[in-house]
């Protein structure tokens, strides 16, 4: 046969529960472990008296804000510094460097509703008015021009011939 244990079934912890609970019946208890040798003589009973020295903690953390804040200022300070270093090694701007550039067009539209309300104000008034054209013609509203076309043909009525004498007109 092999040494290998075989894996416990659902029933393999019942007699390690039921020892536990035979030693709990019994009243036998380990020995409770040593006291400390020095209890101090703030700490008789070997507990703490206090949870956190409150004093101790607020000048930690009054430190650190101070150190942070040390550290911003020095930042900044070599921030100011290099930048007049800096500023002061740059030759001054040409006045085609400090021209303002306009971008070639087509440019973005600034109001672009409002140029689509004049766009349809100026169709509307030539759809829907009388007025004179330079070709001395007359434009005539939409409605007007639908009116007077309606029922008549747009094809080009064919002019008729002369008629040869003699000959029938069809």
């Amino acid at each position: 046969m092999s040494d290998t244990p075989k894996p416990g079934g659902p029933l393999s912890l019942l007699p390690a529960l039921a020892a536990a609970g035979l030693l709990r019946l019994s009243g036998f208890r380990r020995p409770a472990p040593p006291a400390p040798q020095d209890d101090g003589p703030h700490n008789p009973g070997g507990f703490e008296e206090e949870d956190v020295d409150v004093r101790r903690t607020a000048y930690v953390v009054a430190g650190l804000a101070a150190s942070v804040a040390a550290a911003i200022a020095a930042v900044g300070l070599m921030m100011h510094l290099f930048g007049a270093w800096h500023s002061a090694d740059t030759p001054p701007l040409t006045p085609q460097q400090t021209a303002k550039v306009q971008p070639p067009p087509p440019n973005l539209q600034g109001a672009p509703y409002e140029d689509l309300a004049r766009q349809e104000a100026r169709e509307r008034v030539q759809t829907t008015t009388y007025a004179p054209l330079p070709d001395g013609r007359a434009r005539i509203p939409v409605e007007r021009a639908m009116r007077l076309i309606a029922g008549k043909s747009l094809d080009p009525s064919p002019e008729p011939a002369p008629a040869a004498a003699g000959a029938p007109v069809r």
